[in-house]
């Protein structure tokens, strides 16, 4: 009896030896597997964050927002938005153009002779251009009356006004550059032969973009001198000069972007990988939109020099516009839809290191006995300027045709105080006005660096933690 009674406490103790032994090896296989995945989200969390590009908080965050859509049984060609982002502009295949305040609402449509190729707006709508693919060049006033129209050639591919809209350049299919008032006056032309794709011209007139279908792209000044001349592997089908004068954009037929400096160097390029249709840039090119065959349009950075959105359609994409500050868009297509957005990114400004700089090509128009002249200026320089509320360029800028009185004027650049003051101007005399831009203070910005550092270490910690229990 004794001997099994014996034998029996002996199994108990070895069955609970062997139970505790079990339930010990699970919590510590438990614990690696906690502290394993801790670990495995952790380098999860980092492959995920390399496969995007490193863009700081503020710069780019999400989608575009579609604000409004504009439709009509046709496919349209090309878009505008004015300098002082007020009215909209687009045309196609029937042959009218379309002109839409900022929010969408149709202020007036203008027949003309043949399908829109190219079109452009004039701050506060006071000037729209339009070329046509039977050789018509439109000028429209403010409510869509016809103020001259010419014959250029057979084919007017692109035409572009200047912000105040004081000079129209237009390409046509003769091998012409034309450049013209807004009187109608001629002020030049240049025969370079080959078919004008794109044209574009500077807020203040001093440098004009022209591309080619024979695989070139050039800038002349406002004289007609060219400055530069550069060869592309394929035809360039549409051009941009930023609102400031300082960046040349080239789309091509082969899918690629090209970005020139002023002085025609080129700084970097991308490549979409399909037909390039228009171009349109920020100003200092801190944003370039790119209307693609592919039904994107694609919003590039200057700063990552990559693709940091797509902007989708439901057909090609022909035409494509942002505003000054590169913070919205309009995109024409060949469904017969002009879309305009509002896109996740905000403004750059131009580098604080970099000198002011001065073009000797810069136009300066003399006052008329009936106008007075404003010379804005402001250090640093590149601010955007205002006069009564009006938006006339980047500093340094010369404003022309003002009524002689008392106007307000507004300096702002990003990450500095704004400038604001009136001035009193005299019928036929020059005012200059110089500000003074403080920079603001800055704080430093969370960057997605940071949030996914600080989520793994949290996690890591907590593994740390659960083991040592």
């Amino acid at each position: 009896m004794k001997s099994e009674l014996q034998e029996d406490i002996m199994k108990d103790i070895i069955t609970n030896n062997i139970t505790n032994t079990m339930k010990n090896a699970g919590k510590d296989a438990a614990r690696k597997l906690e502290v394993r995945g801790a670990i495995l989200i952790g380098l999860l969390l980092i492959i995920a964050f390399c496969a995007v590009p490193a863009v700081s908080a503020g710069a780019y965050t999400g989608d575009a927002t579609q604000l409004w859509e504009f439709k009509k049984n046709t496919n349209f060609i090309d878009t505008d938005i004015s300098h002082d982002d007020t009215f909209v502009v687009t045309g196609g295949v029937i042959p009218k153009v379309y002109l839409l305040s900022v929010n969408g609402n149709p202020v007036w449509e203008a027949d003309v002779d043949g399908a829109v190729n190219g079109v452009s707006v004039a701050t506060a709508g006071m000037y729209t251009a339009a070329g046509t693919k039977k050789g018509g060049l439109y000028l429209f006033d403010r409510n869509g009356a016809t103020l001259w129209k010419l014959t250029l050639g057979d084919n007017v591919y692109d035409v572009a006004l200047s912000s105040g809209g004081t000079y129209l350049v237009a390409g046509s299919d003769d091998g012409c550059i034309y450049l013209y008032k807004n009187s109608g006056e001629q002020v030049w032309k240049k025969k370079i032969n080959g078919n004008i794709y794109g044209v574009s011209i500077s807020d203040d007139g001093s440098i004009i973009a022209v591309g080619k279908r024979e695989f070139e792209v050039s800038a002349y000044d406002l004289q007609g001198n060219r400055l530069w001349s550069k060869k592309t592997p394929e035809q360039v089908l549409d051009v941009d000069v930023s609102p400031d004068g300082s960046v040349i954009v080239a789309g091509c037929s082969d899918g690629r972007v090209y970005v020139y400096d002023r002085e025609g160097n080129l700084v970097w390029s991308y490549n979409i990988r399909m037909p390039v249709n228009g171009v349109s840039a920020s100003i200092y090119g801190s944003y370039i939109a790119a209307a693609s065959d592919d039904t994107y349009t694609h919003i590039l950075s200057e700063k990552t020099r990559a693709e940091i959105l797509k902007v989708p359609s439901l057909a090609k994409v022909r035409g494509a516009a942002l505003t000054v500050t590169g913070t919205n868009l309009a995109a024409a297509s060949d469904d017969g839809t002009l879309k305009y957005y509002a896109l996740p990114i905000t403004y750059t400004p131009a580098p604080e290191a970099t000198p002011e700089v001065q073009y000797p090509n810069q136009p300066t128009v003399p006052a008329t006995a009936a106008s007075a002249v404003l010379e804005i200026s402001s250090a640093p320089s590149g601010a955007l300027a205002y006069v009564d509320n009006v938006y006339k360029g980047t500093t340094p800028v010369v404003v022309t045709e003002l009524t002689a009185g008392t106007h307000s004027v507004t300096v702002s650049l990003d990450g500095y105080s704004s400038y604001s003051t009136q001035v009193e101007l005299s019928a036929g005399r020059t005012t200059s006005v110089s500000a003074s831009l403080a920079p603001t203070a800055k704080t430093s910005p969370v960057t997605v660096v940071t949030v996914i550092a600080a989520a793994i270490g949290a996690l890591l910690i907590f593994a740390v933690g659960r083991r040592d229990n």
